[in-house]
This record gives structure tokens, C-alpha cells and sequence, in this order.
């Protein structure tokens, strides 16, 4: 198991100091995102604590979290309100989301779908499963059958760009950490979801973002989640019980 918390960053940071760029001149986007996946295999638990904040139409709020995942695609958040309440919790399995609202007794059941995902949680991202989503751990993997249109090779970062029909979709991957820093969506020419990550440190062998932004721009909400204790391989609860008395809302 391997733990960090804030007051190891310092630490964190002077040794990052010494990372040196991958040269990715001569890789191509199947080796970049072998990479990304060989780091994604490394671990099996990750655990945090941290704060969101969210934007929505009707209004903005912000909410601490407790984090657990179980790669690869079961996940439990807690949400706390002011004064340290319970507002909500959500679970995640291969075939089942709940999200579970403490304040009205409300539970949200449906399939793990983008639509879903993107409605009761604000975070989604076709052809990436939530816990990569969550954990910077997106690749171009799931579109290397796709037609590349094109990649661009700066020095530090390379950028892959896939069109399929009328969407157009960038992965930018960082030379200094091997991990996805910006993806971008762009559906008829109109950019409508970003997806960022930014302030890494490393944890045993494997950077994370301590920071990951999400944007809808089509339906004008956004997230941003910022982590700080973090714990690898130490193995967590991912479930949690509903009241039988809670009122049930089925999705499609």
C-alpha cells in the first residue's frame, strides 16, 4: 500500500524536478497509450479525500468527497455538504449506477451510461470507463481503429486527433508523466465537453492529477475535483445500503 498525503507534495515535487521528457518522435498513438495502460495496471485500489466544485444553469456549489475505486470499473463517492453532512452517495459497478440523495430519500438506479453519467454526476466521456475517467488515466485505445486525421509532436506533449462521422475528438498527452493532459470533443465543429488534468505527482511508479476539470459546454455545467490524500492498493469498500424505505427513480 502506498499513501500520500499533502504534507509529502514538497518531497513529491523535488524529485519530479529530475523527470525528463519522453521522446516521442518515433511513437506511435498504439505505443503512447500501451504506456498509459501499463501504468493503469500497476494498481488494482486507489482511495482519496478531497473537494468539488460544480457549476450548473440553476447554480454553483462546491462538496467534499471520499473516493474509493476498484479498478477496473467499480467506484463509491461519498458527498458531504456544509457542516460536514452526508448529502449523497453514489455506486458504481460493471452494470449498475445508484446515486443515493440522504436529504430527500431518493435513490437513482440505471445502467453505468454516458447519458446517465453525464446527467447525475456532470463527469462522462464516450469510450473511457469512469474510474480511468476519474484517475487521468484516458488513452486513444478505444479509437485506434478510427481514421487519425492527424498528430502533432511539440517537444513535450503529442497530440492525436481522430474523426469519426461528424465528431472530432484530441487526446494530448504529456511527455513528462506518459498520462492524458487535455481531451476535447468537437461535435460539428462545435467543441462540447474538455477534459483537463493538471498538477501530478507521483505515487509509487504512477503519476496522478491532483487537479481534473470536466466541461459540458452543451449543456452548461462543468466539475472540478481536486484530490488530496491519496492511497494505492489499500483496499476499500465500494459498497453501501440504501434504505428500504427510500423512494426508487428507475433511468433508462
Amino acid at each position: 500500500m502506498i499513501r500520500f498525503t499533502i504534507l509529502s507534495a514538497l518531497a513529491v515535487v523535488l524529485a519530479g524536478c529530475a523527470t525528463t521528457y519522453v521522446d516521442f518522435s518515433e511513437m506511435s498513438a498504439q505505443q503512447v497509450a500501451n504506456n498509459i495502460e501499463k501504468q493503469s495496471r500497476s494498481f488494482t485500489y486507489f482511495s482519496s479525500s478531497g473537494y468539488g466544485n460544480f457549476e450548473t444553469p440553476e447554480g454553483a456549489y462546491s462538496a467534499r468527497f471520499d473516493l474509493s475505486v476498484q479498478k477496473p470499473s467499480s467506484a463509491r463517492v461519498d458527498l458531504f455538504g456544509p457542516l460536514g453532512i452526508k448529502v449523497a452517495q453514489v455506486k458504481l459497478t460493471p452494470d449498475t449506477l445508484l446515486v443515493y440523495n440522504s436529504m430527500r430519500n431518493e435513490v437513482f438506479i440505471g445502467k453505468p451510461t454516458e447519458a446517465n453519467l453525464r446527467h447525475l454526476l456532470m463527469i462522462a466521456s464516450n469510450g473511457t470507463s469512469f474510474t480511468d475517467l476519474l484517475l487521468g488515466l484516458m488513452t486513444p485505445l478505444a479509437h485506434l481503429d478510427n481514421p487519425q486525421s492527424s498528430s502533432h509532436f511539440d517537444g513535450k506533449t503529442v497530440s492525436f486527433t481522430y474523426v469519426s462521422e461528424d465528431t472530432v475528438e484530441k487526446y494530448t498527452v504529456d511527455g513528462k508523466y506518459m498520462r492524458t493532459r487535455n481531451y476535447e470533443r468537437l461535435v460539428n465543429g462545435e467543441t462540447v465537453m474538455k477534459i483537463q488534468y493538471s498538477d501530478f505527482m507521483k505515487i509509487g511508479d504512477v503519476y496522478f492529477p491532483r487537479s481534473v476539470s470536466f466541461e459540458d459546454l452543451k449543456r452548461g455545467v462543468s466539475a472540478k475535483l481536486f484530490y488530496q490524500d491519496i492511497a494505492l492498493n489499500e483496499k476499500d469498500k465500494v459498497e453501501f445500503t440504501v434504505p428500504s424505505d427510500a423512494k426508487k427513480v428507475i433511468l433508462n
